[in-house]
């Protein structure tokens, strides 16, 4: 018989349908572990389940067991373990950790939000949970000066020991991964999809970067597509994991303001990168100041230190010239690029997500850059 902390036990109650993340919590309260909830039977589910306890009483309480009883009834008898044993499979093979709940790496981090997954599935290798980690976002049409501020922010991050963490889109969340990795530092990417590929498909190489030496981080089990609101689980893990979350650039909506706003929610500290009130790119950061974000001041580029101010081409457009040139001969994989422009792989990325968003290359599924509406 498996024990208690077995693995399978916790996946499969996190795959479990027809439960509320809270009804979970409230089984795992009640019987202590996994297992045990597997293994009781349908009257003791609805028992705690239910308002039991509280205010409720008489007919009602009767009326509500009797409800969730019908609706969880065909669940609870036909439940088995084979798919959480399929995912432990699939694990397996592709070099994927399973973090759960009462792992110490996590646990403080389950304990402390209510809405924290039961399990996390990662490839890569965490760092000891007292660690500070610094959650780095923003828009993935980025300006020079969000760049800037980015590079100067991660090399400071990197020189105090925190761990780096982002979300691996576009624009400033792949540039904070990157140079962490060209500092040397840690960092970990959270994804809206299981680990079976990287999303978005173009940063697969740094997907394999980031897993050598920090974490790729996900509540989505191995095949499991980026659907839209898997971004928005994406978006809460990143918001509770980070010590301090800090926001660089972003317009009104999006991807970052529900993450930061659901980091001030949890009572996180967030920054927010002051700017202009002309530039689209940094409404969001600039209203986030208002509803409770502090300023994000960096001294040495207050001072007027430029030393971090990230290596392009765009100037003189040489980069990018050199990159569509090669493409017409022939399709390249990102590693290739970067031999090709002999200059950093956190520049080659900006090229390439700048190049990407104003619709001049796709990366398609044979792993390579292409010209858009070439070969």
């Amino acid at each position: 018989m498996r024990d208690t902390t077995s693995p399978v036990y916790w996946v499969w109650l996190h795959e479990l349908q027809g439960l509320s993340p809270i009804s979970k919590r409230k089984l795992l309260k009640a019987l202590g572990n996994p297992r045990d909830i597997f293994q009781a039977s349908l009257q003791t589910i609805v028992s705690i389940v239910s308002k039991e306890g509280l205010s409720t009483e008489g007919a009602s309480l009767v009326a509500e067991r009797k409800s969730i009883g019908v609706k969880l009834g065909p669940v609870w008898s036909s439940r088995d373990l084979r798919i959480a044993e399929a995912i432990l499979t699939a694990n397996g093979k592709g070099a994927i950790g399973t973090l759960c709940a009462h792992d110490v790496r996590y646990r403080h981090i389950f304990e402390s939000d209510s809405q924290s997954p039961l399990v996390l599935y990662y490839r890569g290798t965490l760092a000891p949970p007292e660690v500070p980690v610094l959650g780095i976002i923003g828009s993935r049409a980025c300006t020079a000066y969000g760049r800037m501020v980015t590079v100067a922010a991660v090399t400071e991050a990197v020189g105090k020991g925190q761990v780096v963490a982002s979300g691996l889109s576009f624009g400033i969340d792949a540039l904070a991964h990157q140079t962490s990795l060209e500092q040397g530092g840690t960092t970990y990417a959270f994804v809206p999809c299981g680990l079976h590929k990287a999303q978005p498909a173009s940063h697969a190489a740094l997907f394999e970067h980031i897993a050598d030496s920090g974490a790729v981080i996900t509540p989505y089990a191995y095949g499991k597509e980026a659907l839209p609101f898997r971004f928005i689980g994406r978006n809460g893990l990143l918001a509770t994991w980070c010590d301090t979350l800090l926001v660089i650039e972003s317009g009104g909506k999006g991807g970052s303001m529900n993450t930061a706003r659901s980091a001030l929610a949890k009572g996180k500290r967030v920054l927010a990168v002051p700017n202009s009130l002309l530039e689209p790119r940094s409404w969001g950061t600039n209203q986030l100041l208002v509803e409770g974000a502090k300023a994000y001041l960096n001294e040495k580029l207050l001072r007027g230190d430029t030393d971090h101010r990230p290596a392009s081409g765009k100037s003189a457009h040489g980069g990018e010239g050199t990159i569509i040139g090669a493409l017409r001969d022939k399709a390249m994989a990102t590693s290739e690029i970067v031999l090709l422009v002999g200059d950093s792989g956190c520049a080659v990325m900006e090229y390439l997500t700048d190049m990407e968003l104003a619709d001049k290359l796709e990366f398609r599924s044979d792993g390579k850059w292409h010209l858009v509406g070439g070969p």
